[in-house]
């Protein structure tokens, strides 16, 4: 049985909707949701996958209501859901402050609706939404249940993750613990982050800084996934762990950290790999992703669940190389890197061809697939770690806080003077800069068209 059922939408199609559903006029306007979906024990979430909203000529003058849509409107939106295989959401909204209710005419439509889209696309949930200018409910039934289940939340993705809940969310007290952070996240900030699940995927010269950040960030749980125990190798640039850690593994010394870091942070790991079964089951439940990871083959599965379930995914990575016959005025070294946030509907690592066929093609003559195999020639340098570490952590207090602004515009998200969002910073550790280069969503990268809100895989069976 499920008790909790999340919509998220991505970025670009929520400000879409919301500019479509509250405009206004002499009747309400309504949109269909096109969705996906994934279900964890007792949790489902349901991905937009696509938005079509009705034309004005979809609508016919009615006395009670100011205006119906036409019957026919429906036919290519129920044509379009057949041959993706995607569930309908029916969305609307009452234009006021609060929780709203669905009305009596709205039930109606969804009793005569919804049997109509589960007849022909069983397999995906199905239903109606009503947002407010601050809230939101609505009725999902989904595949083979008798009965709907409540809407609980309404995640959209922009500068930050919003949430419409269907209450209000409490705040913490600042004034011990965390006070000295007060003015950056405040008291209802302070309380997203104690109810947050970060996944860090690799406990390694990345990694660490990164946990140990969160962890003083009074993140609430922090998941932490590596397969590796400590190796002398690691000691100069694995933070907080000691001599006698030793053979142990990683996942297993930062439980001990976090515990005696003694802020409330939990912590749960995982001695595993992406793409690990139990790995990617406990992923799916975090609401940000940090990758710190060595190989092209880790981001590219890190980005794919991520793209699939809508969860931001912020990846660094750093590169040192020689500079041969470097004159003694000059850096013997380059060092580069970057910290790459993806906010889901904007653009990701495909995009900006940070990953390619190409590029993952060639790795295989390089590391393994066995994602935290290092490189025995691979340089790292303890403080290029923290640098892209901290920058990281930064991406998910503004995430889950939105302490540099709030917004599903996407104006707001701009790097501003270009054309191009934020989200890709690039680090030269031989200068010691770390510049907002940006990227923009290809229309043509196959990944977002593919894995985009994609949710779990249906299956249907062959037409005899």
């Amino acid at each position: 049985m499920t008790d909790s059922i999340e919509l998220r939408i991505p970025f670009g199609q929520g400000e879409s909707l919301r500019n479509h559903i509250f405009q206004r006029g002499t009747h309400e306007q309504v949109a269909f949701g096109l969705v996906s979906h994934a279900t964890r024990g007792r949790r489902t979430v349901l991905c937009l996958r696509k938005l079509i909203s009705l034309q004005e000529t979809d609508y016919i003058p009615s006395a009670s209501h100011g205006a119906v849509w036409r019957g026919s409107a429906m036919f290519p939106i129920m044509a379009t859901a057949m041959e993706h295989q995607l569930g309908i959401v029916v969305i609307h909204a009452h234009d006021h402050a609060g929780l709203p209710r669905l009305s009596s005419d709205d039930l109606r439509s969804a009793e005569a609706l919804v049997p109509m889209f589960r007849n022909r696309v069983p397999q995906r949930p199905h239903g109606t939404v009503v947002v407010s200018r601050t809230h939101a409910a609505g009725l999902i039934w989904l595949p083979e249940a008798r009965k709907a289940k409540a809407v609980k939340n309404i995640r959209w993705f922009g500068s930050s993750i919003a949430n419409t809940p269907d209450r209000e969310m409490p705040s913490t007290d600042m004034s011990e613990k965390f006070g000295r952070q007060a003015l950056v996240v405040g008291g209802e900030g302070q309380a997203k982050l104690r109810r947050a699940r970060v996944a860090v995927v690799g406990a390694g010269g990345g990694g660490s800084h990164v946990i140990q950040q969160l962890a003083y960030l009074g993140v609430g749980e922090i998941l932490v996934i590596d397969p590796d125990v400590y190796e002398e190798s690691n000691r100069h640039r694995i933070v907080w762990a000691i001599q006698s850690d030793l053979g142990k593994p990683k996942v297993k010394i930062f439980e001990r950290f976090v515990r005696k870091v003694g802020l409330g942070t939990r912590m749960q790991s995982i001695r595993a790999a992406i793409p690990d079964a139990d790995a990617v089951r406990a992923v799916w439940e975090c609401d940000v992703i940090v990758g710190c990871v060595d190989t092209l083959f880790s981001r590219s599965d890190l980005q794919e669940i991520a793209s699939r379930y809508l969860i931001p995914y912020v990846d660094i990575g750093a590169t040192v190389r020689d500079v041969p016959d470097a004159a003694s005025s000059d850096p013997r070294v380059q060092v580069a890197g970057n910290v790459f946030t993806f906010v889901p509907g904007s653009f990701c690592l495909w995009c900006c061809n940070f990953l390619s066929r190409q590029k993952i093609e060639s790795e295989q003559n390089g590391p393994t697939r066995t994602y935290f195999e290092k490189n025995k020639q691979e340089a790292q340098v303890v403080s290029f770690n923290g640098v892209l570490a901290s920058q990281a952590v930064s991406e998910v207090l503004q995430l889950l806080t939105g302490y540099r602004g709030s917004s599903i515009r996407e104006a707001d998200l701009k790097v501003p003077g270009q054309s191009v969002f934020r989200g890709y910073k690039k680090f030269d550790g031989v200068t010691g800069t770390l510049q907002e280069w940006g990227g923009a969503r290809r229309s043509s990268c196959e990944h977002c068209e593919h894995a985009l809100a994609a949710g779990d895989v249906i299956f249907t069976k062959a037409a005899v």
